[in-house]
């Protein structure tokens, strides 16, 4: 295999963890680390900044190698519905084959369940098991939950909301296992049902067609876009009861787009809804982890390049590359 040949399969292997969606995970494990450290009203970041140890770091990013390898997981149990759809799915292409890609499950959830051991950072472990069994449940048949109403929207918010939030938690030093995170981590679990929702509703007609019965497809778009509204209502509510300014500017960002969306149904505003409060939350969770925003740039970088080159399409918003 020449050089060119094996840079380029390391990199379909990289990339089949879908890199990008990655840095969400990392910015909820910040938003717990921040909570964890008392700066619910953004005062005080330079505090958090020296709090955050090189290992707290790492005991996140091993975190997001469980994530990472749920993301594969969900590409595999995918394959015939990515095979309908555009773009570039790694696995329903063939470009990673479905052995290799069962091969970078297995290494990167045994790096996020057994490397924290030996430090005695059981409660990492804990929290990726965690992450990687209700990834399962997400994923595969018979559970698929990505295919069950309510089910699909609520084990998303868990995921990011909870598990990663109190790994954020976790890292600062304290227990996830108390009413104060419980109640620290609830507006963002509401925050992530609404995203959630709202996210699903652009693919409602592909879930449709693969008998994907997400609370979308059972409830039609205004119903399910009613109670995304609710859930971040409820998230603004959440937020004032446990003095969180972060989580209550996320909710009032987004609430103007849930209300126009009624007068004026867009992609454009559907895609606001979710991406806005979204936007707001990982900007200043990574000021509160700094070292996170260079690495999500060159995330962002690398992905960009790999399908620029590799396959000569433009990321995000993968069309063809112009080459005249």
């Amino acid at each position: 295999m020449s050089a060119h040949r094996s840079i380029g399969r390391t990199l379909d292997l990289l990339m089949v963890l879908r890199p990008v969606i990655l840095i969400p995970v990392w910015g909820f494990c910040a938003l717990g680390f921040r909570c964890a450290a008392g700066e619910r009203k953004l005062f005080g970041i330079v505090e958090c900044w020296q709090s955050a140890s090189i290992a707290d770091y790492g005991m996140i990013l091993l975190f997001s190698l469980s994530v990472a390898a749920v993301y594969v997981m969900n590409q595999i149990a995918d394959i015939e519905v990515d095979r309908k759809n555009g773009g570039i799915p790694l696995v329903a292409r063939g470009i990673v084959s479905v052995p290799s890609a069962t091969v970078v499950i297995l290494i990167c959830s045994s790096f996020s369940l057994f490397l924290p051991l030996p430090y005695h950072r059981y409660i990492f472990s804990l929290a990726a098991a965690t992450a990687l069994i209700t990834g399962f449940l997400y994923s595969f048949k018979p559970f698929r939950f990505s295919g069950r109403p309510f089910a699909d929207f609520i084990s998303n918010a868990l995921g990011y909301g909870v598990i990663a939030f109190g790994v954020g938690w976790a890292a600062a030093g304290k227990t996830p296992f108390s009413g104060s995170f419980l109640m620290s981590s609830l507006p963002y679990f509401l925050l992530m049902c609404g995203g959630s929702i709202s996210s699903t509703l652009p693919d409602i007609d592909g879930d449709r067609s693969d008998e994907k019965n997400t609370t979308g497809v059972v409830l039609g778009i205004m119903k399910a876009h009613t109670l995304a509204l609710l859930f971040i209502v409820a998230a603004l509510i959440a937020g004032f009861c446990v003095d969180d300014f972060l989580a209550v500017l996320c909710a009032v960002a987004s609430l103007p787009f849930y209300l126009i969306f009624y007068y004026k149904r867009s992609s454009l505003l559907m895609e606001a809804t979710y991406k806005i409060g979204g936007a707001l939350c990982m900007i200043a969770a990574f000021s509160a982890l700094p070292f996170f925003i260079p690495l999500a740039a060159v995330v962002f970088i690398t992905t960009w390049l790999y399908f620029r080159i590799r396959h000569g399409i433009a990321y995000p918003s993968l069309v063809p590359v112009k080459t005249d």
